[in-house]
């Protein structure tokens, strides 16, 4: 008796892991990174994030397209920082477009890593596109759905324009209810419901925590 209640104790504990792996989620951030150029990382010029014309927005808290690409920029910026890398804010590199007569529509990899490496010195370049940015309905602690946030981010060595590093990050928050392992994920714990704002600021992140370390 003894060897079978520890048996079913043992298949219980088994089955129990299986369960959690099948309902593991996927990484929060999905991308690559490519050989990176040496000295690439020793400072980046963030050009300021564009959004897709289908964006979707908080548009009950005034946070519309534009504003929603500023603060993903601004999120990405700081996590930079935090990783001891030197960064160049998004404002410098607009006025430094804006000295050159450059539009937004004259904006592409390769001439904005030859503008942010010779106006700053930039070693690389980051870029990137906010595709959707959607505000929770109703509290931390009582909303009827979640937050939703998706963004991409490229850095591009300066002033070759060879790219390197990509990301993306994609996430809509799930009620605790729904899955558990999942939920866990979140800042908090998945006990309350993030703002837009706290689930792009953990997206990037959890982006700029891929960038490889650099000797």
């Amino acid at each position: 008796m003894l060897t079978l209640a520890r048996g079913l104790i043992a298949l219980s504990f088994a089955l129990m892991l299986a369960g959690c792996s099948a309902v593991r989620s996927a990484p929060v951030v999905q991308g690559q990174t490519l050989k990176v150029p040496e000295g690439a990382l020793r400072r980046i010029a963030v050009v300021p994030f564009s959004h897709r014309d289908t964006l979707r927005t908080a548009a009950a808290t005034g946070v519309g397209p534009e504003v929603a690409a500023e603060l993903v920029t601004r999120f990405m910026t700081d996590a930079i920082a935090k990783r001891g890398i030197e960064v160049i804010p998004a404002s410098d590199l607009v006025t430094a477009f804006n000295a050159q007569g450059l539009q937004a529509h004259d904006i592409n990899p390769r001439t904005a890593a030859a503008v942010a490496a010779s106006k700053f010195g930039a070693t690389a370049i980051m870029m990137g596109e906010v595709s959707r940015y959607r505000e929770r309905e109703g509290e931390s602690y009582g909303a009827t759905s979640g937050a939703s946030v998706a963004f991409n981010a490229v850095i591009y060595a300066a002033p070759s324009a060879q790219r390197f590093w990509n990301q993306q990050f994609d996430e809509t928050q799930r009620p605790l209810s729904e899955n558990i392992v999942n939920a866990r994920r979140y800042p908090g714990g998945g006990t309350r419901w993030l703002t837009a704002v706290e689930l792009a600021q953990w997206g990037a992140q959890s982006m700029i925590a891929s960038i490889p370390v650099m000797p």
